[in-house]
């Protein structure tokens, strides 16, 4: 009958080695977190949001447009973005990819976007 401890031995080592890591790559992971910088150091727009099916809107967004025209990104104070493409809707914009459609509207001089549970609130651009 086979050895069952001497077997296992190399495994338990190497889970041993595995579990002693993990936590310092949480750690790791956690300072990489925290030293994220500000979103409005990354330029753009104030945008207000009301994100994940919030009823209220709050100005912590930002709306960067791509340098070469092409579109926008929406940051999320979290980290989170949303990826947006030029298009003729009210807000200029449309869902670059993904399985959520963006819609958008007017109310009076204020823009509308909503993809999935988050919305997105800006003042609409006039041509001076």
């Amino acid at each position: 009958m086979p050895s069952c401890r001497a077997r296992g031995s190399g495994e338990d080592m190497a889970i041993d080695r595995t579990l002693r890591t993990t936590p310092l790559l949480a750690a790791l992971a956690l300072c990489a977190c925290e030293a994220a910088p500000d979103i409005a150091s990354e330029g753009g727009t104030p945008v207000a949001c009301a994100l994940g099916g919030a009823t209220d809107f709050a100005s912590e967004c930002r709306l960067v447009e791509l340098g070469d025209g092409s579109g926008a990104v929406i940051r999320h104070p979290d980290g989170g973005f949303r990826k947006l493409v030029q298009a003729d809707t009210p807000a200029g914009y449309a869902e670059f990819d993904g399985a959520q459609r963006a819609t958008s509207r007017l109310e009076g001089d204020t823009i509308v976007l909503t993809i999935g549970a988050d919305r997105y609130r800006w003042q609409e651009q006039t041509g001076d």
